[in-house]
C-alpha cells in the first residue's frame, strides 16, 4: 500500500463547529417558509457549497422557493455568526502536530474563499497554521469547477501538495465530502458531525487502498502512528526518553502499555446533584460510580465528545479535592438511552452522596467510548483507566487544575 504522504482535511464539521451554526440558521429559514428541519435534511446539506446545499434541502422538505432565495436569506444570518465558530476537539491538537513535524497538510472545503477568511478572522494561530505557513495549501469550493461530492477540491489540493492521491489521507466528517474522496482515489478517516453518522459509512475497511479505512468518535481518536506517521507527543504520563517504549498505536494513540491522558485544550466545567442511577456500579461492577443529574449533563455537556476522561472532582462543601475518571455518554455495553456522566472519584467515601452538588473539572481524554465483549473486560479497563488518569493528574498542566477556582467556590446552582 502507497505509504501516507500528506493529510487533507476538511473544515466545518471537522476544524470548527460551523455546524451548529448553521443548523440553528437553516431551522429559522426553513420555519418561514412553514417547515421543520428534519434529519435527513441535515443529512444532505453536509460538506457541499451552500448554493448545492439549499437545492437539496428544498427538495428534501418540500420547499417551493428557488435556492438562491433561501441562500440569500441565510446568508446575512451566517455572516454575522462565522467568526464565533468554536473548535472542535482535537482539531487545533492535530494541526499544531502536522505542522510541528513539517508534514505536508492541506485544507479542501466547500466554503468560499471570502468565507474561509470570515471564520477564520478570530482564531490566530490556526489562521498562521493553515494559510500563513509555507507549504500548507487551502483549496476553497468557488476555486474548483465541481463541489463535494465530487472530488475537484481533493484533487486541487494533492497537485498543490504535490503528492498523488493515493498518497493522501483525508479526514472528513461528511458523506457527500468522504465520496468525493474516494472518487479521487483517496483513503477516507471519518469523523462523523452528527448523532447516528457512524452508521452511514457501514464497516470501514482499515486495509482498503481507497474509500473509509477507519470511522472515529472525534478527532481525539486519531492516533497518526496508526498510518506511518509521527506519533502525537503529548500524551500523560510522557512516554520514556530513553527509547523503551517508543511505538504508540491504537485508538488515539495510546502506548504499548494501555495508553495515555491527552490534556485538553477546552477544559470543561461542571456542576450537578449526584442522583440514584441504575446501581450497576456497586453491584455488577464493583465500581463506586456516582451519577450526576442528566439535567445538568444536557444543558453543559449537549455537544461533549463521548468517552472516558480524566479531572478532578469536589462534593458538595467539602473541602478536599479528588482524582477522578469520568465517562461521558450513552454507554454501549449497557445501551443507555440517554448521555449520561458517570464519575468514579478515585476516593474512599464512608457514606453514600445522594442529593449533594458535585463540582467537577473535567481536562483530560482517555480514550473513546467503546463496547466490550464481557463485564469482565469492562470492568478491567475501567481499574485501567483509573490507572493511567491518576498518573496523568500528577503532571502537568493537569495537576495544576486541582487549584482551579470553580472547586473552590461555594457550589451554588448547577452548570457551569
Amino acid at each position: 500500500m502507497e505509504p501516507v504522504k500528506a493529510l487533507i482535511l476538511d473544515l466545518d464539521g471537522l476544524i470548527l463547529d460551523t455546524e451548529s451554526l448553521c443548523v440553528e440558521v437553516a431551522r429559522e429559514i426553513v420555519a418561514r417558509h412553514g417547515k421543520q428541519l428534519t434529519l435527513e435534511a441535515h443529512r444532505v446539506a453536509l460538506g457541499k457549497r451552500p448554493l448545492e446545499c439549499w437545492s437539496d434541502v428544498a427538495k428534501v422538505l418540500g420547499i417551493e422557493a428557488p435556492a438562491e432565495q433561501l441562500l440569500a436569506e441565510s446568508e446575512p444570518l451566517l455572516a454575522a455568526r462565522w467568526a464565533q465558530a468554536p473548535l472542535l476537539p482535537g482539531a487545533l491538537r492535530l494541526v499544531r502536530h502536522l505542522a510541528a513535524c513539517g508534514l505536508p497538510f492541506a485544507v479542501a472545503t466547500s466554503t468560499p474563499r471570502a468565507t474561509f477568511a470570515a471564520k477564520m478572522s478570530r482564531k490566530d494561530e490556526l489562521r498562521g497554521l493553515l494559510a500563513e505557513r509555507p507549504g500548507s495549501v487551502v483549496v476553497c469550493g468557488d476555486e474548483v469547477e465541481r463541489g463535494k461530492p465530487h472530488p475537484d477540491v481533493f484533487l486541487e489540493a494533492a497537485r498543490q501538495l504535490d503528492v498523488a492521491p493515493q498518497g493522501c489521507l483525508v479526514l472528513e466528517d461528511a458523506p457527500s465530502g468522504a465520496e468525493g474522496a474516494t472518487a479521487g482515489g483517496m483513503r477516507v478517516v471519518v469523523v462523523p458531525s452528527f448523532v447516528g453518522g457512524s452508521r452511514e459509512y457501514g464497516t470501514a475497511d482499515p486495509s482498503a487502498r481507497v474509500g473509509v479505512v477507519e470511522v472515529l468518535p472525534s478527532l481525539l481518536a486519531f492516533s497518526p502512528a496508526t498510518y506511518g506517521l509521527p506519533p502525537f507527543r503529548d500524551l500523560l504520563p510522557p512516554a520514556p526518553t530513553d527509547g523503551s517504549d517508543e511505538s504508540q498505536g491504537g485508538q488515539g494513540g495510546g502506548k504499548q502499555h494501555g495508553g495515555g491522558v491527552i490534556p485538553m485544550d477546552r477544559v470543561l466545567r461542571i456542576r450537578g446533584k449526584v442522583v440514584k442511577g441504575f446501581g450497576r456500579g456497586s453491584k455488577e461492577l464493583g465500581i463506586p460510580t456516582a451519577n450526576v443529574d442528566p439535567a445538568a449533563v444536557a444543558g453543559s455537556l449537549a455537544e461533549a465528545v463521548t468517552g472516558i476522561y480524566a479531572g478532578w472532582a469536589r462534593v458538595g462543601e467539602r473541602p478536599e479535592v479528588h482524582k477522578t475518571v469520568l465517562s461521558i455518554g450513552w454507554n454501549p455495553f449497557f445501551a443507555n438511552k440517554e448521555k449520561t456522566l458517570e464519575p468514579w472519584i478515585l476516593h474512599s467515601f464512608d457514606e453514600a452522596f445522594y442529593g449533594e452538588t458535585l463540582s467537577l473539572v473535567i481536562c483530560g481524554y482517555v480514550r473513546p467510548e467503546a463496547n466490550f465483549s464481557s463485564l469482565e473486560a469492562l470492568v478491567a479497563q475501567i481499574h485501567q483507566d483509573a490507572e493511567i488518569s491518576r498518573a496523568a493528574l500528577e503532571c502537568c498542566p493537569l495537576t495544576g487544575l486541582r487549584e482551579d477556582p470553580f472547586l473552590r467556590e461555594p457550589s451554588g446552582p448547577e452548570g457551569a
